[in-house]
């Protein structure tokens, strides 16, 4: 009677894990001997048929859908500019100011309404996200960026050179507008302040001179330090000269410097300080409203935009390149794979043998 071997679960797992444990050790062995230049020369002899054959595909079809049939050349158009008149808002540099300034929404609209662009990128603007798809399609053909010489360039690619040109040159006139509207917005603010103290220093000007004509008229008083001096020289020279001291016009013009006096000198200093104030609020309005007509640029140009006479993109040498490699390495690996199975398959039938 013949035994039955009864098998038990641990066993089978066992089993199933030196199995396991025995194809990746098979793996590793294939593939340290494919890294291997010497094998690697044999793999590629054995199977150099099919690889001129993805060779020639693959180049083909990478020049054939890097042609403009499949993809539209774009020209690349650019201006490298520094900041300049630009009035600092925190510790931020010139030029990231200008940076942040030529990445706001503003200036992308000022671009999109005026060049057409959902046109021009045969967007449908009935689309509900048809916006998404315009700013995706600026940020993937306009580049604006720091450069390590503290500059800022500006790149626009397009199918039409000239456009890119001039989208190049809207960018930059834009910018000049935009810092120009800004500061313009601060310093009417300033204005408006200074207009404002102005006009009351002004009123309190009128009123210090509304006080001292009072005095004037109903106390003869005029100027106090020299009115003083030459009474007191009159009354003087009538007491020497026996004409007497006792003149009524003496004893009331005494009795006004006496009583209004020290308000008519606190009013003529109070005037004078004013005054003084008046004068230097005057100059910063002045200086103000100057700034408030001037028409500025706030940009330095150092390389101007020109209409490309050659395409940008794509690189269709590179495409060839780097599709052909990657292809050829993704056949590699097929290709060990397809050994590696062939290798197991020979193991258990030479041990069978």
């Amino acid at each position: 009677m013949q035994e039955v071997k009864s098998v038990t679960p641990t066993a089978v797992i066992e089993k199933k894990k030196q199995e396991k444990t025995d194809f990746y050790d098979e793996t590793d062995e294939f593939m340290s001997s494919f890294f291997d230049s010497t094998s690697l020369v044999k793999l590629i002899a054995k199977w150099k048929i099919h690889f001129c054959i993805v060779t020639a595909v693959v180049v083909g079809l990478s020049i054939l859908f890097s042609s403009p049939i499949f993809i539209k050349p774009k020209y690349k158009s650019f201006a490298i500019v520094y900041p300049s008149n630009l009035i600092p808002y925190s510790s931020e540099t010139p030029t990231e100011q200008m940076l942040q300034l030529l990445k706001s929404e503003d200036i992308n609209f000022s671009l999109i309404k005026k060049f057409q662009l959902a046109k021009h990128y045969n967007i449908d603007t009935t689309d509900s996200k048809y916006l998404s798809r315009l700013q995706s399609e600026i940020t993937d053909n306009v580049s604006i960026r720091r450069t390590e010489y503290e500059s800022i360039i500006i790149e626009v690619y397009d199918t039409d050179p000239y456009l890119a040109c001039e989208m190049v040159k809207e960018v930059i006139n834009l910018l000049n507008a935009k810092v120009g509207s800004l500061q313009r917005e601060k310093t009417s603010e300033v204005v408006a302040i200074y207009r404002q103290q102005i006009e009351f220093k002004q009123k309190q000007i009128d009123s210090i001179q509304d006080c001292l004509m009072k005095l004037r008229k109903e106390n003869n008083i005029y100027d106090y330090n020299i009115q003083l001096k030459e009474y007191t020289r009159a009354y003087l020279n009538g007491v020497n000269s026996g004409r007497g001291s006792n003149h009524p016009v003496y004893a009331e013009m005494f009795q006004n410097l006496n009583e209004h006096g020290g308000e008519y000198l606190f009013l003529g200093g109070y005037l004078a300080s004013l005054a003084g104030a008046y004068n230097d609020i005057k100059v910063e309005y002045d200086k103000s409203l100057s700034d408030l007509s001037k028409t500025l640029t706030y940009t330095n140009i150092v390389t101007s935009p020109y209409p490309a006479d050659t395409k940008s993109y794509p690189i269709r040498w590179l495409v060839v390149v780097v599709s052909t490699f990657s292809s050829l390495l993704l056949m590699m690996i097929i290709i060990s794979f397809i050994e590696s199975a062939r290798l197991r398959k020979k193991k258990p039938e030479s041990s069978q043998q």
